[in-house]
């Protein structure tokens, strides 16, 4: 029985100048169904819209066992360096591109309702977190898993060890025109939000495991416990003995699970 479509497609994209290919994920029958709900994935570093095929699975599993309804899901190619879905002083605007102009673009696609989802791995958390917190009452849930977050916010606070390699040129990108560093920081935009966040009836889930390469367990921890200090009510899960790309398929079908409850 086929469980799901995939769809490989392209536009092109006004906020970053150029052709985006992408992928789409959806039940067979979804482009004849009215008004489904979107869900972004967001990828992460050195990935593409082809990091879709790999957590297809788990999709076809969650909408198979009925842990996640019906929805389109889709996965724009965007590149890590020069990317990290930043939108720059002068372009490219890769945050606008995934938040906005993608989901418009598939309004003219598919049939969607208003009802919409976001979730990322690694870069792709955080993304993921990003969109929420800038646009919370956009989104019914996010679901960031290790996301690439620091423990302070502001560029010079940042400790050496949680900025290695690909992570210090995200740090120094965090600081791009017209959000600067303090709109591109997730924590910082939480503070900023915080009444629209309160309102809202986002649902936030996030986790990382406590053995991660690159020490991002530490900016979820520091996010976590922002959270608890704000008084937001969120889902943690510090994963004991897990690297950062350890236990992908459990951590994603728990993220599925987690957003189908918010979408149901």
């Amino acid at each position: 029985m086929t469980v799901s479509l995939m769809v490989h497609e392209d536009f092109y994209s006004q906020s970053v100048a150029s052709t985006v290919e992408y992928r789409v994920l959806m039940p067979p029958d979804g482009s004849r169904v009215d008004g489904l709900p979107l869900i972004l994935h967001l990828h992460g570093a050195m990935s593409s819209s082809a990091f879709l095929d790999v957590a297809k699975p788990s999709y076809e599993s969650a909408w198979t066992t009925g842990v996640l309804p019906p929805a389109i899901v889709a996965c724009a190619s965007t590149p890590t360096s020069g990317g990290f879905y930043i939108d720059y002083s002068d372009g490219p605007f890769w945050e606008r591109l995934v938040g906005t102009e993608l989901p418009e673009h598939l309004a003219t696609q598919f049939a969607l309702n208003e009802s919409q989802a976001v979730l990322g791995f690694s870069m792709g958390g955080y993304g993921a977190l990003k969109l929420a917190f800038r646009a919370p009452d956009r989104y019914r849930a996010v679901a960031a898993l290790c996301p690439a977050i620091f423990p302070a916010e502001s560029l010079d606070e940042v400790p050496a060890k949680n900025r290695p390699a690909i992570l210090g040129e995200l740090n120094h990108a965090m600081g791009a025109a017209p959000y600067g560093y303090s709109g591109n920081c997730v924590p910082t935009l939480l503070r900023q939000n915080i009444d629209v966040v309160r309102e809202s009836a986002l649902k936030i889930l996030v986790d990382c495991g406590n053995k991660d390469e690159f020490a991002l367990h530490d900016g979820s921890m520091y996010l976590h416990q922002l959270m608890l200090d704000l008084n937001i009510d969120h889902d943690w899960e510090s994963l004991p003995n897990c690297g950062h790309a350890d236990r992908g398929a459990e951590r994603l079908a728990k993220a599925l699970t987690f957003l189908g409850s918010a979408l149901a």
